[in-house]
């Protein structure tokens, strides 16, 4: 079972995903801590399906995450058919960064696979580039894929 179908409606406005109002959330996930304003962020940006916060361990000068509101362990968790939340987590992402003077054209976005330190879904949006060599490994392509191979992996789902 995809997430989409786990979701009880679905509703596309203008080709963005737009899930109905989920419940599924993790007692024990920081990030779903953070969405229901048990743990304080400073939160960038907040819609009805994503929020946008700073890493806080961040690997360049803008290193945003944008996360789903709804718990969603990872993307390999995700199917083909949820190609359209990866790419308006990236579209929120990138107007954020553009928004605290980052440069969109210089920054890398995408999904630590196959090992993650929190489970829940979260997109980095990392700019002008990671910085110091233990951060280079971490967003190598051993530990990391960029959005553009996320969506290539699901769509082989």
């Amino acid at each position: 079972m995809n997430y989409l179908s786990s979701i009880s409606k679905t509703v596309f406005h203008t080709k963005a995903w737009v899930p109905a109002v989920s419940s599924r959330m993790s007692s024990n996930c920081v990030f779903c801590k953070i969405v229901t304003k048990e743990t304080p962020s400073n939160i960038l940006h907040e819609d009805d399906q994503f929020l946008v916060f700073p890493d806080i361990s961040p690997a360049a000068e803008h290193h945003l995450l944008v996360i789903p509101k709804a718990h969603i362990v990872d993307i390999r968790s995700l199917t083909s058919a949820d190609i359209p939340l990866v790419q308006s987590m990236e579209k929120v992402g990138l107007s954020v960064l553009e928004k605290a003077g980052g440069d969109p054209s210089t920054c890398l976005t995408g999904f630590h696979w196959p090992l993650h330190l929190v489970s829940h879904l979260h997109l980095h949006v990392i700019s002008p580039q990671v910085e110091g060599w233990g951060k280079k490994i971490m967003f190598s392509s051993c530990f990391f894929g960029n959005t553009h191979s996320a969506v290539k992996m699901l769509e082989n789902k």
